[in-house]
């Protein structure tokens, strides 16, 4: 076996590649260096200016507050839920029309392609939207938030060309032991297709995690309110006494528990993302070029 030996150019390219690259990491890293700094900081560095980086006088009353408070509480569980049943539900809608769309026996199969990216382009508007919503009796309930959103147009684009990349052969094999199409979908296609799903399932779990405009327009109580409503209620409030528990918001910065507010919030995404990352990037390439 031969091995490529890499001239002093290639040497070069792959160091500058690395600083370069380390340099972008370390850039995205520091608003979340200095949110947990400043949530972590004692109020009067904090106000005064002097947090940036690295936290001064260090506490935790922020994360004691939030994580006490009745509305934190529900907003996250609200969230975590939206998310995990949106997430669910628009992987697998999706993937079963990708499937079928990606059939070319299918009838009508370029005209049902036409009417999912015409709705990317246009939409019904929002007055008529929310009057849908409402006469389908979704205002203030979390199904608003996943239903209206069980297939995803551009999702759908990607799951589609994965499926017209792979083999016929697979299909037709399954075909001649008797296999239908929902036994083809199941137990053929969606297990060797693990890293477009998880790319997917990335794509609609940020979407969902960070809706703000929905849930802004369609749930108004508390009960039902997610963290994105939260967070814009915390950051809005100029009064620290508008805020839950504002007797012992007392001695806590609002920019501090504003701080701890979105650190916080900022998490689930951010230890889910680790575990499906490596499929990430072979998910989105699995279908780019037609074989």
């Amino acid at each position: 076996m031969s091995y490529h030996r890499l001239s002093t150019g290639e040497k070069v390219f792959t160091v500058c590649n690395y600083i370069i690259l380390l340099a972008i990491g370390l850039l995205c890293l520091l608003p979340f260096l200095t949110l947990l700094a400043k949530s972590v900081s004692e109020e009067a560095y904090v106000v005064s200016g002097q947090v940036s980086l690295w936290p001064k006088g260090f506490q935790l009353k922020a994360y004691q507050v939030l994580l006490s408070g009745a509305d934190f509480r529900t907003a996250f569980r609200n969230s975590v839920m939206v998310a995990a049943c949106g997430t669910a539900v628009q992987v697998f809608f999706t993937a079963c029309v990708g499937y079928a769309i990606a059939k070319g026996d299918l009838v009508g199969r370029k005209t049902i392609n036409v009417l999912y990216v015409f709705t990317m382009l246009f939409n019904g508007g929002m007055i008529p939207t929310y009057l849908v919503m409402k006469e389908t009796g979704l205002i203030n309930h979390l199904g608003v938030l996943v239903i209206p959103g069980m297939v995803s147009a551009f999702n759908l684009i990607l799951v589609r060309n994965y499926f017209e990349s792979l083999p016929h052969s697979l299909e037709e094999s399954a075909r001649i032991d008797g296999a239908g199409n929902l036994t083809v979908l199941f137990r053929i296609m969606l297990p060797i297709s693990k890293p477009l799903l998880a790319t997917i399932a990335i794509f609609s779990a940020v979407s969902i995690w960070n809706n703000y405009m929905e849930p802004l327009m369609y749930l108004t109580k508390k009960d039902v309110q997610v963290l994105p409503l939260f967070l814009q209620n915390v950051v809005a409030a100029a009064n620290k006494n508008n805020m839950e528990n504002p007797e012992q918001l007392a001695n806590i910065a609002s920019e501090t528990f504003r701080a701890a507010a979105i650190f916080v919030s900022a998490i689930p995404i951010l230890l889910v993302y680790p575990f499906l990352q490596k499929y990430f990037v072979t998910g989105l390439t699995l279908g780019a070029v037609k074989q």
